[in-house]
């Protein structure tokens, strides 16, 4: 892994993490966002989702299809032959729902010779790099979050890949409204909280002009400045903080099989409007 944010972990064992290593590994990931554990190619699937639910409760993805045995589990999968891959453009996990998910639990199962990293956005630190202007102005506002786009009567279907059988556009097409500039549950601090293909707009804005702001938004998070890449080898365990990163799946491996296990994560809560001057 590389860039200005996230932390990698080498050397621990996820099947046999005692109370005091899993919080040292959740400090990290508080404090950096995301977290890539390397050489757990000896974790079972069931293993593997012992260790997600140490985070929180499991938050089924009602648009793919689940691991036999193991509906927990979603496995994203890109066969050689397929053009398109799940999750190719900046997003966060599944923000459409009342209570999005606070974590997304990732494992490289299949991986491609070269070509496949996933690439991450730190929404926080985009936060703190706009203008106090900028800040001001969408301090208010609430985004408003559907899958349409994605997996519902709008979605194209240019970048689903194999995992995704899609049935209910109805439940694709909800909607949810969240604070634009959200309160991190952990630390109170302010981030971002943005994804450009899973929203259809701003509350109160008219459509051109919150869809220009959205656009603004989304083009400033994922500046050089505010990313990291993941180099994917299999056995490597990553946790994402959806509550503050975006990330997106690279479709640069034509003719290779690629294969990640995921697991979402909810923490119960909503997210909640940053009020300023709080921690």
């Amino acid at each position: 892994m590389n860039g200005r944010f996230g932390a990698e972990v080498t050397g621990a064992d996820l099947s046999a993490l005692d109370d005091a290593t899993f919080a040292a590994l959740a400090e990290m990931l508080r404090d950096r966002h995301v977290l890539c554990v390397r050489g757990q190619e000896h974790l079972s699937p069931a293993e593997f989702l012992g260790f997600a639910r140490r985070f929180g409760t499991v938050a089924p993805y009602p648009f793919g299809e689940p691991m036999a045995g193991l509906p927990e589990i979603l496995r994203i999968i890109k066969e050689p032959t397929s053009k398109g891959n799940f999750g190719g453009v900046w997003h966060t996990d599944s923000p459409y729902h009342e209570i999005p998910p606070s974590h997304t639990v990732l494992m490289g199962i299949d991986i491609p010779e070269s070509g496949g990293d996933t690439m991450v956005a730190d929404m926080s630190a985009a936060y703190e790099a706009l203008t106090q202007e900028m800040k001001n102005r969408i301090h208010d506002l609430d985004g408003v979050f559907t899958a349409t786009k994605v997996h519902g009567s709008a979605a194209p279907e240019l970048h689903l890949g194999d995992v995704a059988r899609i049935a209910d556009t109805v439940r694709a097409d909800q909607e949810y409204r969240h604070p634009l500039v959200r309160a991190h549950p952990e630390t109170g601090l302010p981030t971002l909280y943005v994804s450009a293909c899973h929203m259809s707009g701003l509350a109160g804005l008219p459509h051109v002009q919150a869809q220009a702001l959205i656009d603004s938004l989304a083009g400033h998070i994922v500046k050089d400045e505010f990313t990291a890449r993941i180099r994917w080898a299999r056995g490597t365990v990553v946790v994402l903080d959806n509550r503050c990163v975006q990330h997106k799946a690279l479709n640069d491996y034509p003719g290779q099989r690629r294969e990640i296990h995921r697991i979402q994560i909810t923490d119960g809560s909503r997210p909640r409007r940053w009020v300023r001057g709080t921690s």
